[in-house]
């Protein structure tokens, strides 16, 4: 693995990120960077983290999802900060880890999936941490909720659950939650997908 980042498949919102909006039907070079770690696809928007922790994203913005303080979409890399470890995209809306264990989110707040809490506004255009715990060591963003993972194991979840999503024993838009809610008392949780 050399740590090149590579992009293709429909481009609309210069989701591949080579600085165009033309769909490719094969694997296009973004830029020449190796340093490349990880990468996070919502289908419209993408994340990824270079190896000296550096975060940036590309793609559809028109909910902020991309953290750079606009809603303008991006058809190349724009950074959006340091100190990340990881990211996940959800479908409008980010969530994040820094290299403090801090968790962050950005994005639409629709039922409450960036986890901010009752007074967040609609949309958060850059990053703003969820609490104060600096112990998160995992977390996944769906398509109107997310599920994270603490350093002790344990497994939390928050955003909307119309379709029981949360796992928090029953189902409905109004059992939303906006803020991170605990799952069961296990301590053994490992990984998200």
């Amino acid at each position: 693995m050399d740590g090149s980042l590579w992009g293709w498949g429909s481009n609309g919102h210069g989701q591949i990120g080579d600085g165009t909006t033309t769909d490719s039907l094969i694997p296009i070079r973004i830029g020449v960077d190796n340093d490349w770690v990880s990468v996070s696809t919502s289908g419209v928007a993408v994340m990824a983290i270079r190896a000296d922790g550096t975060l940036w994203g590309w793609g559809r913005n028109y909910r902020g999802q991309l953290g750079d303080g606009t809603i303008t979409n991006r058809h190349s890399p724009t950074w959006i900060g340091n100190g990340w470890t990881s990211v996940s995209a959800g479908s409008s809306h980010t969530v994040a880890i820094r290299t403090d264990g801090s968790l962050w989110a950005w994005g639409w707040n629709f039922e409450g999936r960036t986890g901010l809490g009752p007074s967040a506004t609609d949309t958060t255009l850059a990053p703003m941490q969820i609490g104060e715990s600096t112990n998160w060591v995992s977390v996944s963003a769906g398509s109107s909720h997310t599920v994270a993972i603490r350093a002790d194991g344990s497994l939390w979840v928050w955003g909307g659950n119309a379709h029981g999503q949360l796992g928090i024993g029953v189902t409905g838009q109004v059992t939303s939650r906006n803020t991170p809610v605990r799952i069961g008392m296990d301590n053994d949780w490992l990984l998200i997908p």
